[in-house]
């Protein structure tokens, strides 16, 4: 999921098409959810700082990428 988050954001940065933009946040999401899930169902037993540095910079890039969808509409 974060490898196709990373390769709309390059084809975005590339294209400067919205439906990348789109794509790559909601991706971002996903997956920074899908962590922050995980880690509640099971935790596990290494450092969570570069898990939590993790979906930090996800979510922050989705809601960039969010806020940058502003001016396509």
């Amino acid at each position: 999921m974060v490898l196709l988050m990373i390769a709309f954001a390059i084809q975005w940065g590339l294209f400067d098409g919205w439906p990348y933009l789109v794509l790559s946040s909601s991706f971002a999401l996903g997956a920074a959810v899908s962590m922050w899930v995980r880690e509640i169902v099971m935790p596990s037993p290494h450092p969570r700082a570069a898990l939590v540095l993790a979906i930090t910079i996800l979510l922050l890039y989705s809601v960039y990428a969010f806020a940058n969808l502003c001016f396509y509409l």
